[in-house]
């Protein structure tokens, strides 16, 4: 699920680590369930698969018998990371609510169009009935005050961490080109879902004017299919660039990372993020930025990449051409994205997760007169 579960799977530990004597218990349907036996710390947690979890019911699930089921666990604290959580339950109640792209860049597509809807007509009110409401930067903690009309003294911004525990050993740059087709061009790397907001459309308007200033620039979009990849792929074949736009689905984390590896520039012009993890990745692996001025993304990038209207097609082409061809550019984008990501930590998050509970409870059980 992308960076939700890079988020489970990251903050968990992290918890742990900071607050050892924690006692956690994560609720999770069969295939999530699955993915986090798998962990090396999944001993360290009580994991639960509620009968009202499967598919198709888990939204609904969310919204009512869950908070019964944590009020009969006399849990203290009830974290839900995506959007839903319990109109009503005796748990201090806090709720992740990572971005409103639902609200600002609706992605209506086939199989989105009910999911959004739902996110429509109840995350509102779970949003104002929570005890706390955690936004995972400054800007999306400003969308959820004004979409929704939380009050801000009940935000917590917490901004992510960045990266994974551990990495695979990247497939061989000649062997990942040769199996997907590639040349020997430069590669410019989008890694995101192919969604509306993510604005990849725009971002292949702008390749043939790259390929004007940077011959042989190829463009490749990594990740599971979705409806819009079509949408993507016509637009390709009208600007006759589909030799040179590679879509080649979900790829392991071995290849993921030998495509970080011979990727020349990242670019991640996105209409709408809560954070960004993608730019902190990418930074993270030497490879130059460039990114919208949009939203959150210039609080996670900071003065290590470089930012474009993600409106016009022209500043990505002219940005995006900028680091292929300028050397001295690119060597300084590279060593100022490197020290990015240690600014951000997911010990740092966890801590400031736990502050976020001890304010719920607080809030729960001594309200201020």
């Amino acid at each position: 699920m992308g960076g939700l579960e890079t988020y489970v799977l990251e903050l968990i530990p992290a918890l742990l680590d900071v607050a050892p004597d924690l006692d956690l218990t994560v609720f999770c349907n069969s295939r999530g369930r699955e993915l986090l036996e798998a962990q090396p710390w999944a001993s360290d947690v009580a994991l639960t698969t509620p009968a009202g979890s499967r598919r198709g019911l888990r939204a609904l699930y969310e919204l009512g018998p869950l908070g019964a089921v944590a009020g009969r666990r006399r849990l203290d604290v009830l974290h839900s990371p995506a959007l839903t959580a319990p109109l009503a339950t005796r748990a201090a109640n806090v709720v992740v609510l990572a971005d409103t792209t639902w609200i600002s860049v609706p992605d209506l597509g086939k199989g989105q169009a009910m999911t959004v809807r739902l996110w429509q007509a109840a995350v509102p009110y779970v949003a104002r009935r929570a005890d706390r409401v955690v936004a995972i930067s400054e800007a999306g903690a400003a969308d959820v005050e004004r979409h929704l009309r939380v009050p801000r003294e009940r935000i917590d911004v917490i901004p992510l961490g960045y990266g994974v525990r551990s990495r695979p050993e990247p497939t061989p740059s000649a062997e990942l080109r040769a199996r997907l087709g590639l040349g020997d061009g430069p590669i410019v790397l989008n890694v995101a879902m192919k969604k509306v907001h993510k604005n990849q459309l725009r971002l292949l308007r702008a390749l043939p004017a790259i390929r004007e200033r940077a011959p042989g620039a190829q463009l490749v979009m990594p990740g599971a299919a979705t409806p819009y990849e079509d949408e993507l792929r016509a637009e390709a074949g009208r600007l006759g660039i589909a030799d040179v736009v590679t879509f080649p689905g979900y790829v392991d984390a071995a290849d993921l990372e030998g495509l970080y590896a011979v990727a020349s520039a990242f670019v991640f012009p996105s209409l709408n993020e809560g954070f960004g993890l993608p730019v902190l990745e990418a930074m993270a692996r030497g490879l130059p930025v460039v990114t919208s001025n949009l939203s959150s993304l210039p609080e996670v990038a900071g003065d290590a990449a470089l930012l474009v209207d993600p409106t016009s097609v022209e500043q990505i082409a002219d940005a995006t051409t900028r680091v292929l061809t300028d050397a001295a550019l690119r060597e300084e984008l590279i060593a100022a994205g490197v020290r990015r990501p240690p600014e951000f930590s997911w010990e740092r998050t966890a801590s400031a997760t736990l502050e976020s509970w001890k304010r719920s409870v607080a809030e729960r059980y001594c309200p201020t007169p």
